[in-house]
């Protein structure tokens, strides 16, 4: 079978790029940011006419129905209500095939505290609470601006997809690599309770 893929949020390309070189046959990344899009069409050497690059918001861009899998990482994180989730749902569902599938990484919409956490880590999670719409910024080191996303219960995604037309939705929590040469103990406050991000399937 053909593995025709749309990489949502594309940023400049990486994935889009890995995927070809995974044994896809085709690739469109889209992404909303004009400068990603000019990096990731200045890197497509190599890649011509195997991935196409638009510049267009997810919810905007008028898919064709003929992607077998739509990938997306924090995309529906952008959105801060049930409408605009449903949004986001019904154009990645435009872009797939009857029974093709998106996958994505989320902000993890189980893990709820009051305060920053993972500085640690290289970055920082700052979030007050589960108000549905409610901001949570993620603080990246070497990055002056905090990149914003927004709060939706686990419920709201679920209903998205639903109403989107989705017939199966998944939740799947991360897991650390048993081979991490950091080790378990350097990970533990990463994993323990809820970590801060989560991946999620869904099929058409």
């Amino acid at each position: 079978m053909r593995k025709r893929i749309l990489d949502a949020g594309c940023g400049d390309g990486i994935y889009s790029r890995r995927l070809i070189d995974m044994g896809a046959d085709h690739v469109i990344g889209v992404d909303g940011d004009e400068g990603f899009i000019k990096l990731a069409r200045a890197k497509n050497e190599g890649y011509k006419d195997r991935i196409d690059y638009h510049l267009a918001l997810i919810q905007d861009f008028k898919g064709m129905g003929d992607r077998e899998v739509v990938i997306g990482s924090y995309v529906l994180s952008y959105s801060r209500s049930l409408d605009e989730a449903v949004g986001y749902c019904e154009s990645i569902a435009r872009c797939l095939r009857d029974g093709g599938k998106f996958i994505g990484f989320n902000n993890n919409p189980f893990e709820i505290f009051d305060g920053n956490k993972y500085a640690k880590y290289g970055f920082e999670k700052e979030m007050h609470g589960d108000s549905e719409g409610g901001k949570v910024f993620y603080r990246v080191s070497g990055v002056t601006d905090p990149i914003t996303n927004f709060y939706l219960s686990p419920q709201t995604y679920e209903d998205a997809f639903r109403k989107a037309g989705f017939s199966r939705f998944n939740w799947h929590r991360v897991m650390l690599n048993p081979t991490n040469p950091q080790g378990k103990d350097y990970w533990k406050e990463f994993f323990e309770g809820e970590p801060p991000f989560i991946a999620m399937t869904a099929e058409k």
